[in-house]
C-alpha cells in the first residue's frame, strides 16, 4: 500500500494549505542526497518574501528557479532523521541539521544534498539542534571579515539572526556591539552580548551619530529593502567595511558610491555555499556548546507543522520579546 505524506502548500500569497500527498521513497534519492523524516524547522527572514507572494532569484548551488506553488515551500532550516541513504557519511536512523536543498521543508519527508548536513550530538534535542543552522550562516559570513577583534561593530536589524551576530562579534572579541532595530530589543541585549540596544530606523540612527560613534564595522542583517544598505554607509567610520546578509529582494541596488569611495570602505557580503555547510555547522555546534544559554535565549515561538499558516503570520510580525520561530514535529 502506497505511504501518504503531509506537506503545506502556497496556495497563494500568504496562504497555506494542508496536504497529503504521495510519500518520498528511497527511489526519488540521487547520489549524495538523503531522505529524512523531518523533526524540525526554522523559520529564517529569507522565507518570508516567497510567503507573502515574491519570485526571488533561484536555488544558490543550482541556479535552477523556485517556485511558489512547490509542495513544502518555502523553508529550508531542517532537523530530520535519515530513512533513506545515498550518502555514505549517513546512515539509516541518523538525526541531523543543515539546509533543505529544494527549500521544501514544510513536508513530512524531504530529500536533501548530504553535503549540507551535519550529524548533531544526540544530547541535543531537534528543537535545540535546529538552532545550529543560522549559527552556521552567522559564523561563516564573520569569518569573511577581517579585524574584528577590537572593533566597535553595529549590528542593524535584532531578529533572530542579528541578535546571533551580536553574540558571535563579542565572543570573536570585538570591543562593543550596538544593535539597532525598529522592535524594542533591550529584553535581549544583555543575553545576545549586545552593549546598547537603539530602537530606530537605520536611516534615524545613522543621522543621530557623532563622528566618535561611528562605528568601524556594520553587519546589515535586515535586507529586503534598498535603504539599509546605504543608511549603513553614512553610518561607517573612515577606512571601516560592512558586511551585507540581509537577502535582497531586488536584483539591483542603488548605491552611495561617493560617500563610500570617501570613507576609504570595504563592502562584502556572501551566502554560505555547500562546500562550506558540514564544516560551519560543525563550528555553529561547538559555539552552542560553549554558551548554552543562547538555547534558551533565541527560540521563542514553537509551532506544529499543521499550524504553518499561523507561524509565517508570526514570524512575518516582528515584535518585542518575540524573536525564533519553529516547528516541531513532536507537537
Amino acid at each position: 500500500m502506497e505511504q501518504s505524506m503531509w506537506v503545506q502548500t502556497l496556495m497563494g500569497p500568504s496562504e497555506f494549505e494542508l496536504r497529503e500527498l504521495s510519500a518520498k521513497t528511497e527511489d526519488d534519492l540521487g547520489d549524495g542526497e538523503v531522505l529524512l523524516r523531518n523533526l524540525a524547522g526554522g523559520i529564517c527572514g529569507s522565507d518570508l518574501p516567497f510567503f507573502r507572494g515574491a519570485t526571488l532569484p533561484g536555488d544558490q548551488e543550482t541556479g535552477r528557479p523556485y517556485s511558489n506553488a512547490k509542495p513544502g515551500f518555502p523553508l529550508h532550516e531542517i532537523v530530520g532523521e535519515v530513512v533513506a541513504s545515498r550518502d555514505r557519511s549517513f546512515a539509516v536512523g541518523a538525526r541531523v541539521v543543515g539546509w533543505a536543498s529544494n527549500m521544501d521543508a514544510l513536508s513530512e519527508f524531504v530529500v536533501v544534498r548530504g553535503a549540507s548536513l551535519l550529524e548533531y550530538g544526540k544530547d541535543l534535542t531537534p528543537t535545540t539542534a535546529i538552532q545550529l543552522q543560522t549559527l552556521a550562516c552567522v559564523i561563516y559570513a564573520l569569518e569573511q571579515v577581517r579585524d574584528i577583534e577590537g572593533s566597535s561593530a553595529a549590528v542593524l536589524g535584532l531578529g533572530p539572526t542579528g541578535v546571533l551576530f551580536s553574540h558571535v562579534l563579542r565572543t570573536k572579541g570585538a570591543k562593543s556591539v550596538v544593535g539597532v532595530d525598529r522592535v524594542d530589543r533591550s529584553d535581549v541585549a544583555k543575553a545576545f552580548r549586545i552593549d546598547e540596544s537603539i530602537q530606530a530606523t537605520a536611516e534615524v540612527w545613522s543621522q543621530s551619530l557623532t563622528e566618535e560613534q561611528r562605528p568601524n564595522l556594520i553587519v546589515e542583517a535586515i535586507g529586503h529593502q534598498v535603504t539599509t544598505l546605504a543608511n549603513a554607509v553614512d553610518a561607517l567610520a573612515f577606512g571601516g567595511q560592512i558586511y551585507y546578509f540581509g537577502i535582497p529582494d531586488d536584483a539591483v541596488y542603488p548605491f552611495p558610491m561617493m560617500g563610500f569611495l570617501r570613507k576609504n570602505a570595504r563592502l562584502t557580503s556572501g551566502f554560505t555555499p555547500a562546500s562550506a555547510r558540514h564544516d560551519v555547522l560543525v563550528k555553529a555546534e561547538a559555539h552552542l556548546r560553549q554558551f548554552p544559554e543562547l538555547t534558551e535565549a533565541c527560540v521563542t515561538s514553537i509551532f506544529s507543522y499543521q499550524s504553518a499558516q499561523e507561524a509565517f503570520d508570526v514570524a512575518a510580525s516582528p515584535s518585542k520579546g518575540r524573536l525564533k520561530v519553529i516547528f516541531d514535529a513532536a507537537l
